[in-house]
């Protein structure tokens, strides 16, 4: 689960890209977001390390490659009722 920075930021790439099909400068993610370029640093460092983008050079924040564009759902099992294995 992403925090609220986490999932604004990839939602604002997201966004971008599918617009103007290329990734935001540093200045254009700052005003965007209202964060420094270190606050915008650290959060693209933690959705590159949950995987949600791949960033190859950290001085260039256009340099960002999306892999999945919006938040993992987590998979919940419902556990069946015993009722279920003995009727059938």
């Amino acid at each position: 689960m992403l925090e609220d920075n986490e999932r604004k930021l990839l939602r604002i790439l997201y966004n971008f890209f599918s617009l103007y099909r290329r990734m935001p400068e540093w200045r254009e993610l700052s005003f965007k977001t209202g964060k420094t370029t270190q606050e915008l640093s650290q959060i693209l460092l933690s959705l590159e390390h949950k995987q949600y983008i791949y960033w190859d050079n950290k001085l260039e924040v256009n340099s960002v490659v999306m892999i999945q564009g919006w938040e993992r759902k987590e998979k919940t099992v419902l556990p069946l009722p015993e009722s279920y294995w003995t009727q059938y």
